[in-house]
């Protein structure tokens, strides 16, 4: 992303304070200690596939030898009578086909496409030049490389990352992720906040580099063994044949595929086990840079608040799929609505909120901090911060209402995969302002029953 200057005369006061900054924060020196621990965590998470492709390989090799040394002896076995032929056949085809599958199954996963997911919506800088320079110069605060994109999708949650995944790797071609209901829901101080504390994962050149590798390895492990595909299926239902020498080997392939996905899965906790810690070592780095941007007491506020969000989400969730079900129709605008449900949260419902911080413990494979110990952790910073502006960050974005439909209609589309015409959608304005019902002089006709829906199942987890 190039450079983008805003004209002084148009930048808005809240936000001046920040963008005229000439702070410069300072890098905290990493341990050695630290940075060897975080080697050989790294070298034994890229180990861990390695150990797999052997197992499939030797696995592989199995069958082969099997294939070429004791299929032709079983058949050379002097069983006579009248299962003889039935024996051998089950002895030496069995292991076979179980074996086959059971390799087919293990090194399915590793070409395993990636699930279809929302495709963000890259921002124009030329459009957006406030929040461009927002972010690039929150970027020169806290010491990290600007990101060449941003991009918009509809989560409530925000990340940076290598714009190619692994063809970015060694350069500095990031990319900030932003979710417009996030947006929706934060003050323009806790969103600097939160950028500040993604990029704050880039400050350190190697360590960034080498958490990559962590994370793309853990989420690896948790896609190929959880993921389910039409093969998965298919085996299921050859399970259920009726022939009954069929649902014995295939029944026998699905003991051989669970025993190699619990081999993934035992590989996957011990590599959460011995990253867990380093990963939640960084959170409370990145943390740092939050609390210098923003302050201590924003970073508490933040969290908060993102459980509110989190709740607001659900909330609006369920609305939608009552709506989806009696109507076939849903809003066009899901951040503009978020904005405007966050702020009818019961104070109930807040206190609720804030115990569960309050009682939230660190798992030993949580790879983020309970949230009350990054809080008790900023506390100790007493950071003032360097921007105080509580100023809604939508006013940060000057076509906030139209992202937020395009980012909205793609998530339709991708993730949920359902058309967006134009009676399917409801504007997002008569959600917000129903129009009052008019007296009926005559009663109406009844409706026609209207035909079955498929039922909506909500925005994948």
């Amino acid at each position: 992303m190039s450079d983008n200057t805003v004209p002084t005369k148009s930048i808005p006061p809240a936000v001046a304070p920040l963008i005229s900054s000439q702070e410069h924060m300072k890098s905290r020196p990493v341990s050695v200690f630290y940075q060897l621990g975080l080697g050989l965590v790294t070298f034994t998470m890229v180990l861990l596939p390695v150990v797999y492709f052997a197992l499939t390989a030797m696995t592989g090799y199995g069958v082969y030898h099997f294939a070429t040394h004791y299929f032709p002896e079983i058949w050379e076995w002097h069983v006579s009578g009248r299962y003889g032929i039935l024996i051998k056949a089950l002895c030496s085809c069995t292991p076979l086909v179980v074996g086959t599958i059971i390799v087919i199954f293990m090194v399915k996963p590793i070409f395993a496409p990636q699930v279809k997911q929302m495709q963000p919506i890259t921002l124009n800088p030329e459009h957006e030049p406030l929040f461009t320079l927002f972010v690039q110069r929150i970027c020169a605060i806290v010491g990290a490389p600007a990101p060449r994109e941003i991009r918009l999708d509809c989560e409530v949650n925000a990340s940076a990352g290598f714009r190619r995944g692994f063809r970015s790797f060694l350069g500095h071609d990031l990319v900030l992720t932003v979710g417009l209901p996030l947006v929706a829901g934060l003050s323009m101080r806790e969103l600097a906040g939160v950028v500040a504390h993604e990029f704050g994962h880039f400050t350190q050149g190697a360590a960034m580099r080498l958490s990559y590798l962590i994370r793309r390895v853990n989420l690896w492990f948790a896609r190929v063994i959880y993921g389910r595909d039409s093969w998965d299926e298919a085996l299921e239902e050859w399970s259920e044949s009726e022939t009954w020498w069929v649902s014995f080997v295939v029944r026998c392939a699905q003991v051989g595929v669970w025993f190699s996905r619990f081999l993934l899965k035992v590989l996957m906790y011990f590599g959460h086990a011995i990253s867990s810690f380093l990963m939640r070592q960084m959170e409370f780095d990145a943390d740092r840079c939050f609390a210098h941007i923003a302050g201590s007491e924003a970073q508490e506020l933040a969290t908060l608040r993102l459980r509110e969000l989190g709740a607001t989400m659900t909330h609006l969730h369920r609305e939608m799929d009552k709506t989806w079900r009696t109507s076939h129709r849903l809003p066009d605008n899901i951040p503009l609505l978020v904005g405007h449900h966050i702020a009818l949260i019961p104070k109930k419902v807040r206190e609720e909120l804030e115990a569960s911080i309050e009682n939230e413990k660190t798992g030993w494979l949580d790879t983020h901090p309970a949230d009350i110990a990054r809080i008790i952790a900023v506390r100790r910073i007493a950071a003032p911060g360097i921007f105080s502006e509580d100023a809604p960050a939508t006013e940060l974005f000057e076509n906030f209402a139209s992202l937020g439909k395009f980012v909205t209609l793609a998530h339709y589309d991708d993730d949920l995969q359902i058309p967006t015409t134009e009676d399917f959608l409801i504007p997002a304005e008569a959600v917000l302002n129903p129009p009052k019902p008019t007296p009926q002089i005559n009663p109406l006709p009844p409706m026609q029953p209207l035909p079955q829906a498929p039922r909506w199942q909500g925005p994948p987890k």
